[in-house]
C-alpha cells in the first residue's frame, strides 16, 4: 500500500552513537509505513522488492552521503523502469553534503515528524529536482551525486585513516593540507600525487595528461560547505566537471574563490558541462562517489547522467 518507506543504516557513525534515534523514527511513522534496518547490502535489495510492491510514496534515507548512494543504487537496479518516489534525505550521517547542497536542514527526527504530518494532512511539500550521476566500470554500475579522484579520493583516504572522520577532522586535515603546500609536507605529497588519464566529453577531449584531480557533480557542494560545481544546474541530464591540473600551491591559492563558489580561471581549472565522460587510463582509477571509495582496475570508467530525482526540501 502507498505510504512513506524509512531505510535506516544502524552502521553509520550518527546511528551508531544515537541508537535510540531509530526507534524514534520508527515511534514517529503511521501504522501503515514502512522502516527497515538494512545491516547488509541484500537487506536493501529485499527493502526495495517490498516497497515497490507496496508503491510507496516516499523514500526517506536515514543515513549519510554514502547510505544514500548505496541505497539509491539498488533501488534503481531493484525498481528498473519503474520511477522512484519522491526521496527524503533524513541526514542521519556524519557527512551530509548532498543535503546541505539542496537545502534541506534539521535532525532525522524533526525531519520525519514534518514529513509524517504534511503528508497525512494532505499539505504540498517544497521540493527540489536533481539528477544522479550514473558511473560504470568493470565491475557495474552506480549511483550518486558527487565523484571524485586523484586529490580528492586521496583526501578521503587519508580521512578514514584517521579512524574518527567527523566534519572537524575534515576541516582539520584541510587545514594542514593547504598549509602543508607552501612545505611540500608528506601529506600534501600524498594528497597532490597525480594519475594520467584521457577523457572523452561529449563534445570535446581532455587529451591524456597528469592531473591532480577530476571532479564531476549534479550538485554545487562537494563538502565543508566548498561549492567548486556553480554550473551544476545550468541545463537538465548534465553534470558539472572539473579537471585540475595545477600544482599543490595553486591549487591551494584557489580555495578561498571556491569556498565562496566563485568562478575559476580557466587555465587553473579545466570546466565543463557534459552528459558523459569517459576516463581512459593505463593504470587503475581510484575514486569515490558521495564519499564510498572504489577501484577500476583497467584504468576506464565512464560517467553519465542517471535517472532525475524530485528531492523533498521540507
Amino acid at each position: 500500500m502507498p505510504g512513506i518507506g524509512i531505510i535506516s543504516n544502524p552502521h553509520s557513525r550518527r546511528n551508531r552513537r544515537h541508537p535510540e534515534q531509530m526507534r524514534r523514527l520508527a515511534y514517529i511513522l503511521g501504522q501503515d509505513d514502512n522502516h527497515e534496518l538494512t545491516n547488509r547490502i541484500e537487506d536493501v535489495g529485499e527493502a526495495a522488492q517490498q516497497f515497490k510492491e507496496n508503491d510507496i510514496d516516499i523514500l526517506a534515507l536515514n543515513g549519510g552521503d554514502g547510505t544514500n548512494h548505496v541505497t539509491l543504487t539498488k533501488f534503481i537496479e531493484v525498481w528498473g523502469d519503474k520511477p522512484l518516489p519522491k526521496i527524503a534525505l533524513l541526514r542521519g550521517g556524519t557527512m551530509n553534503t548532498v543535503s546541505n547542497a539542496v537545502g534541506v536542514k534539521g535532525t532525522p527526527s524533526r525531519l520525519l515528524a514534518n514529513l509524517v504530518e504534511k503528508y497525512y494532512t494532505n499539505q504540498p511539500f517544497e521540493t527540489t529536482e536533481r539528477d544522479l550521476l550514473k558511473v560504470t566500470d568493470a565491475t557495474g554500475s552506480r549511483y550518486g551525486f558527487i565523484f571524485g579522484n586523484g586529490m580528492v579520493a586521496n583526501f578521503l583516504e587519508a580521512y578514514y585513516a584517521t579512524g574518527d572522520p567527523s566534519p572537524a577532522i575534515a576541516a582539520r586535515l584541510l587545514g594542514q593540507a593547504a598549509v602543508g603546500t607552501f612545505f611540500n609536507s608528506d601529506l600534501t605529497k600524498q594528497l597532490f600525487r597525480p594519475f594520467r588519464a584521457r577523457i572523452e566529453l561529449d563534445d570535446e577531449v581532455w587529451t591524456e595528461r597528469d592531473y591532480i584531480s577530476v571532479v564531476a557533480s549534479t550538485v554545487d557542494q562537494i563538502g565543508l560547505g566548498f561549492r567548486p560545481f556553480i554550473r551544476s544546474e545550468e541545463a537538465p541530464a548534465t553534470f558539472h566537471m572539473l579537471g585540475i591540473t595545477s600544482g599543490a600551491v595553486t591549487t591551494a591559492m584557489q580555495l578561498p574563490r571556491i569556498r565562496l563558489g566563485l568562478p575559476v580561471p580557466e587555465d587553473k581549472i579545466r570546466s565543463a558541462v557534459t552528459h558523459s565522460a569517459e576516463f581512459i587510463s593505463e593504470q587503475p582509477i581510484g575514486y569515490t562517489i558521495d564519499g564510498d571509495m572504489h577501484i577500476a582496475d583497467n584504468g576506464r570508467v565512464l560517467l553519465e547522467t542517471g535517472p532525475r530525482l524530485e528531492l523533498i526540501i521540507k
